[in-house]
């Protein structure tokens, strides 16, 4: 009889929180049509006569978000009563949805701001929602799952339910590693393409339309939030980014460990076979090369990661 009822309460459990997951995704795609492309038909892009990969990868990317931020609120029950809990996940990832919205249209008005009237090589004024759904621009997209990435780890170190010195250092957390994120996207710039005038990610993505590139970024970018989300845990909830320099030693250690191992594999490739990889990344457009490089990055971070 025990085992009876201990089956009915997971069924009811994983039955509740199954539905919470669904609305929370249905309620992303409401948000993505009714917000943030709002001038737009994501129904055309996705089930038109012609399916617009762009706008699904960038949609995609929000989904995952909203699953990962969705596993993220279930780790803080707050009460002993399940239906209270359940109440308790919603609300925080509500919040947590509108706080991901508000950034995304601020990035996407940043975005505005830096290229002001400027054009892209198709002749069109450079926005983040023309280049999806008009241009079809799969860099564009992938560099949009990029600060997906960054924004949703700096939400991971919010903490709910605890107190208010926590919370606080959670809040401190999130705005660092958003500020690693920028760090990163910097570096790779400057790394991997030789930054010049038009040399740096965001020319890349919007102006050249090179997948290349951002699929490089985004290797890069999800291997150093793990590391990062990795080596925060290893400290005290109390302390944080800004009042532990140990922190930002870590982290920075780590990142010039990965940025070296592929400056050799780089040197390695270009002494053996001439072929320069930064070349192949902002020159050629080289996709299949994108796609390596950031799977190596990723792959040479788990390696790190599995050491803390």
């Amino acid at each position: 009889m025990k085992w009876f009822v201990k089956q009915e309460a997971f069924v009811t459990i994983f039955g509740v929180y199954s539905l919470v997951g669904v609305l929370a995704l249905l309620l992303w795609w409401v948000i993505y049509q009714a917000v943030l492309t709002r001038d737009f038909s994501v129904r055309e892009a996705v089930f038109g006569e012609n399916p617009n990969a762009a706008v699904a990868l960038d949609l995609v990317g929000g989904m995952l978000a909203t699953g990962v931020l969705f596993y993220f609120t279930l780790r803080f029950p707050s009460s002993s009563d399940f239906w209270q809990n359940t109440w308790n996940v919603a609300k925080n990832l509500a919040g947590l949805l509108l706080l991901l919205t508000v950034l995304r249209l601020l990035l996407a008005a940043l975005l505005r701001v830096w290229f002001r009237n400027k054009k892209d090589a198709l002749g069109e004024i450079v926005s983040l929602n023309n280049e999806l759904f008009e241009q079809r621009n799969m860099a564009a997209s992938i560099f949009s799952n990029s600060l997906y990435l960054i924004l949703v780890a700096g939400m991971l170190q919010l903490e709910f339910g605890f107190s208010y010195q926590y919370q606080v250092a959670g809040i401190l957390n999130m705005l660092g590693i958003w500020m690693m994120g920028v760090i990163v996207v910097v570096l790779h710039s400057i790394l991997f393409l030789g930054f010049g005038v038009h040399n740096h990610i965001l020319h890349e993505c919007f102006h050249d339309n090179n997948p290349a590139a951002a699929s490089s970024l985004l290797g890069l970018t999800g291997g150093f939030l793990l590391l990062s989300y990795r080596i925060l845990n290893q400290f005290k909830p109390e302390m944080h980014i800004f009042n532990t320099p140990h922190i930002w030693f870590s982290v920075g250690a780590m990142l010039v460990g990965v940025l070296v191992a592929r400056a050799v594999l780089q040197g390695i490739v270009l002494a053996t076979t001439r072929i320069n990889l930064s070349r192949e990344l902002v020159i050629r457009d080289n996709l299949a090369w994108g796609v390596l490089d950031g799977g190596l990055i990723l792959t040479i971070c788990l390696v790190l990661v599995s050491f803390l």
